[in-house]
């Protein structure tokens, strides 16, 4: 089940951004052969390139894969996806030191927030 959703939805995405399955094809770096199998047997690719695709698109892997109904990430999913990866490259010590300024940010919001309460 999960596979005939994965190749409706990505020949959807596919045809709504006017791309040829060629043209996918290049954009991810892969065969046009792929793209074909993704669509018609609903070949669900590898972890790397089913990522990318869902970033291309701008949808959740969940959406790609049929485990959620909702195709668009929220601005607020990819901030902190992007946030995320990017704490991961991080040494521990530079760690530390984003998690001080994060929470003196927080703080600061959160404070503010329990200000206006007080209006």
């Amino acid at each position: 089940m999960a596979n005939q959703v994965f190749g409706i939805r990505v020949k959807e995405l596919r045809e709504k951004a006017g791309l040829s399955m060629d043209q996918l094809a290049t954009k991810l770096g892969v065969s046009k052969s792929r793209v074909n199998m993704w669509e018609n047997s609903g070949t669900i690719p590898r972890g790397d390139v089913l990522i990318q695709l869902a970033n291309y698109f701008k949808v959740s892997t969940d959406y790609l894969l049929g485990n959620d109904d909702e195709s668009a990430i929220s601005p607020t999913n990819a901030q902190l996806s992007s946030l995320q990866r990017n704490l991961g490259k991080l040494n521990e010590a530079d760690l530390n030191r984003a998690e001080g300024m994060l929470k003196a940010v927080f703080m600061d919001i959160f404070n503010d927030e329990e200000d206006d309460d007080d209006i």
